[in-house]
């Protein structure tokens, strides 16, 4: 055991001196991804984005999506900024990046890449098949926020292939959903909910 001990010992005082040391998600807290910061106002980046045709999620209203302007970014086909409309209005809280290079051996550079800087993911969020491949990553403050990073590799048609990165405020998230399911009840109390009358209008015709 004493001699086990001593082998990781000197193992980790090789990497310190070679100038490598695994770094771990818990050693640090990213918040910034090619230039765009999670917290900032989303005006901030207004040239890279179509912020004008900014919409409401459908299934996420407390957020909006701004979608990333073709070739804003080198080697970026697209994406989008997403940022809250209730509790922290207009403030980023995750960024979805696409790239032109749609290959495998992109994600695999980016995957060996991140488990050097932040260590091995937490979870494997891809499917089965691996049709979808998707790893991530979270990370924690001092004041016990939490983001999540994702990256991804696809060749399913239903998931756009390629490789994309996401990164996500969760707290923030979290924060802004509490926010809109409050005002949301109270606007319930003010109206009185409808009921469906008859199911006809609602069958294909």
């Amino acid at each position: 055991m004493k001699k086990k001990f001593v082998c990781i010992v000197v193992a980790f005082v090789c990497c310190v001196f070679s100038g490598w040391v695994p770094a771990l998600a818990g050693d640090t807290f990213p918040t910034t991804l090619a230039g765009f910061r999670l917290g900032d106002v989303v005006a901030t980046y207004s040239e890279y984005c179509h912020l004008e045709k900014a919409v409401p999620g459908s299934d996420a209203p407390f957020l909006s999506e701004a979608m990333i302007k073709p070739n804003a970014l080198p080697g970026v086909r697209g994406g989008s900024l997403i940022f809250g409309n209730c509790l922290h209005k207009h403030e980023l809280v995750g960024i979805k990046l696409k790239f032109h290079d749609r290959s495998k051996k992109l994600f695999d550079r980016l995957y060996k890449r991140y488990v050097k800087e932040f260590g091995e993911p937490a979870t494997y969020v891809g499917d089965a098949f691996k049709n979808v491949i998707a790893w991530q990553w979270l990370f924690t403050n001092d004041e016990k926020e939490e983001v999540a990073l994702v990256l991804m590799w696809s060749r399913s048609p239903q998931m756009r292939p390629g490789v994309s990165i996401k990164m996500t405020h969760k707290t923030r998230e979290k924060q802004e959903l509490d926010c809109y399911l409050a005002m949301d009840e109270k606007t319930e109390k003010m109206h009185q909910k409808s009921r469906v009358q008859s199911l006809a209008p609602f069958i294909p015709r």
